[in-house]
């Protein structure tokens, strides 16, 4: 409890800092210009008209903020292109919203053609069937079936350590 107090304490302090010389902070930077195109059409369609496409990586790990640039972004052009993987969502702590691609960009553009890429480059079969036994518990989630490129690979091996630094001492062993 103190530790989430002080960290409240802190994101108050930042923003009297930032607000106090005048400054913004990477997260003000998209929520300002998401306000700005939302109240001043003539800037969206502006930035509508100049960006004839738009291509959004790591789709999986977008907010509500970037999700909306998207969105009025391309208001006006259907030619977006989104590339994610929501089995390697991993911001959910920072905001990002895994429905942005299993959902909400469908809602967005209805027509959008969804291509899975199902083949892997870097990994053995018996890799991709363990991480598959883990990220096929969830609840959420676009089913897909990934097939390795490289075989199927050495048996995976479990290696019970007690902390951090005896795992990464295991590690430096094999």
């Amino acid at each position: 409890r103190d530790a989430q107090e002080s960290r409240g304490l802190g994101d108050v302090y930042k923003r009297q800092a930032l607000k106090s010389n005048n400054a913004l902070d990477f997260d003000d930077l998209l929520a300002f210009t998401a306000k700005l195109f939302q109240q001043v059409s003539s800037l969206r369609e502006h930035y509508d008209k100049k960006f004839q496409y738009i291509l959004v990586d790591e789709f999986q790990d977008t907010n509500a903020v970037q999700y909306e640039l998207v969105r009025l972004l391309s208001r006006d052009v259907n030619n977006v292109c989104v590339v994610g993987d929501d089995d390697q969502s991993i911001y959910r702590w920072r905001g990002a919203n895994i429905d942005n691609i299993l959902t909400n960009f469908k809602d967005i553009f209805p027509k959008a053609v969804e291509i899975k890429l199902e083949k892997n480059y870097r990994s053995t079969q018996r890799i991709l069937d363990g991480a598959w036994s883990v990220v096929s518990n969830n609840t959420n989630r676009a089913e897909k079936k990934l097939v390795a490129t490289k075989g199927q690979g050495e048996k995976i091996s479990l290696i019970p350590t007690g902390n951090d630094k005896e795992e990464a001492l295991s590690l430096i062993h094999i």
